[in-house]
């Protein structure tokens, strides 16, 4: 069910009026939502429901067993490599089996290849990361377990965030949902505003975009050097916006229903730097990955060296979590060399580069000018389908290809310019975006009102297709 499409309109309707409307207290608004999750996510295919009852169950035994003294490191052990061997099933196994084929057929052999058909079921990364994030604090005592397992599943299931993030964390959610709820009008006024932005981002800006996107990464060979560099250009609105639009109006429908969700975003086209970029890009990933494998890797300690690799193998798995290919595993590869070259260049700056050499905003825009061409670049082989398609836009974008003959495809520069660098340098910059968190109470309905009219406005123009989001994909 995708939040742009009518049929989620229907159905927010009736699960936020049904839980307003309950009176008997906390609990019953509690299993009306974990009702509602369950529909919502069983809406694609009912059958996968199983296996994000799979995750629910095995955290939640895992974190009493834990909290109770049975064997916890144990208990721990156990429900991870469940958790991760399913996800590596569903997810990465026709994967490791095409890898392996490639690897013995360089060597000679030729190996028979047993390929399953195996469908991926949309947010299995999400949810899963959250049951192990859920285990892990858990063992760290940073929260007591859930004894009930009606708070653990809506927890995970969570239908906002459920299949595509923020990836949320239990210390985060818990408190919220055992603390009574009331209707306030703020909380309707904020949620609907942040649902209202999303919604622009993915149905006005994003869906118009992705054709011209899809139909030049199809035949990247079929265009000419202007056209791919331009593709890639939209692509790197195209992301931003999809992922950025369904985030917020993750947070926003969530905020309607009294619950506070982590910001996901916080304009990252406007970083200086490669490390900026990660505090700004998808966070909840960003930190998840920080706090559940950087820093058991080790983290800063222990020099520079195992700083740099424990970089690199936090990015290379943040790579492959976005999907089965080894254009993945490049991107996350990239990004870990990027980062510890920043550091390493920060230092040296400190020690090398005198105070004053390069006036500061000169250094800033040549910093981000550096910085967003490197993302530019990288979100090739995000993109991409496979090695050679990447190498092909490289040298397009780098006019490195004989293109005489090929198709030059259109769209308006004004389309894939005007909303980031409007969104980036005007609303990024901007101190006033929480604003309607300081309404006064008597204009509450004459912005809902205002905010309904602006909504019925975008459907009339949204296109007719409406596309999926692109991170149900990881």
């Amino acid at each position: 069910m995708i939040f742009t499409s009518g049929i989620f309109l229907v159905f927010f309707v009736v699960v936020y009026g049904v839980y307003w409307a309950l009176l008997r207290g906390q609990r019953a608004r509690i299993v009306w939502l974990l009702a509602a999750s369950q529909v919502f996510y069983g809406w694609w295919d009912w059958r996968f429901l199983a296996l994000m009852w799979v995750a629910i169950l095995t955290s939640h035994v895992a974190g009493l067993a834990i909290e109770r003294g049975y064997r916890p490191r144990l208990a721990m052990g156990i429900s991870i490599a469940l958790m991760l061997g399913i996800l590596a099933v569903f997810k990465y196994f026709n994967f490791f089996v095409d890898s392996a084929a490639l690897l013995l057929g360089s060597l000679g052999l030729s190996p028979s290849e047993h390929v399953l058909s195996i469908i991926l079921p949309v947010g299995i990364s999400f949810y899963t990361f959250q049951a192990i994030s859920y285990v892990v604090d858990v063992w760290r005592r940073d929260i007591h377990a859930e004894r009930s397992v009606l708070d653990t599943a809506t927890y995970i299931s969570f239908f906002p965030q459920l299949v595509a993030g923020p990836i949320v964390r239990a210390a985060d959610f818990l408190p919220q949902l055992q603390a009574p709820k009331r209707f306030e009008s703020v909380d309707f006024l904020v949620g609907a505003k942040l649902f209202l932005v999303g919604f622009i981002y993915k149905a006005i800006f994003s869906d118009n975009i992705s054709p011209f996107v899809d139909r030049v990464y199809a035949d990247v060979a079929a265009f000419d050097n202007h056209t791919l560099a331009m593709a890639t250009l939209g692509f790197y609105a195209q992301i931003y916006f999809d992922f950025a639009g369904y985030s917020i109006m993750a947070i926003g429908i969530a905020r309607m229903f009294g619950y506070r969700l982590m910001r996901n975003f916080n304009y990252p086209y406007l970083s200086a730097s490669i490390t900026e970029f990660w505090r700004r890009w998808h966070i909840s990933l960003s930190s998840w990955l920080r706090d559940y494998l950087y820093i058991p890797l080790g983290g800063n300690r222990g020099g520079e060296a195992k700083r740099s690799r424990n970089l690199m193998i936090t990015m290379l798995l943040g790579g492959l979590w976005h999907g089965a290919s080894w254009n993945f595993v490049v991107w996350g590869g990239l990004h870990g060399s990027a980062l510890t070259v920043h550091k390493e260049f920060s230092k040296l700056r400190q020690r090398f580069l005198p105070a004053g050499l390069v006036p500061p905003l000169l250094g800033i825009a040549l910093a981000w000018m550096v910085t967003q061409f490197f993302v530019y670049l990288t979100w090739i082989p995000f993109r991409a389908a496979d090695f050679g398609d990447t190498a092909e836009v490289l040298r397009g974008v780098f006019q490195m290809r004989h293109d005489t003959g090929l198709t030059r495809a259109a769209i308006p520069y004004a389309l894939l310019i005007a909303p980031i660098a409007i969104d980036t340098f005007v609303v990024g910059l901007s101190a006033g975006r929480r604003l309607a968190d300081r309404l006064p109470a008597w204009r509450h309905t004459v912005a809902a009102c205002a905010m309904g009219a602006v909504m019925a406005f975008l459907l009339f123009m949204m296109p007719l297709e409406v596309s999926s989001f692109i991170y149900f994909q990881f």
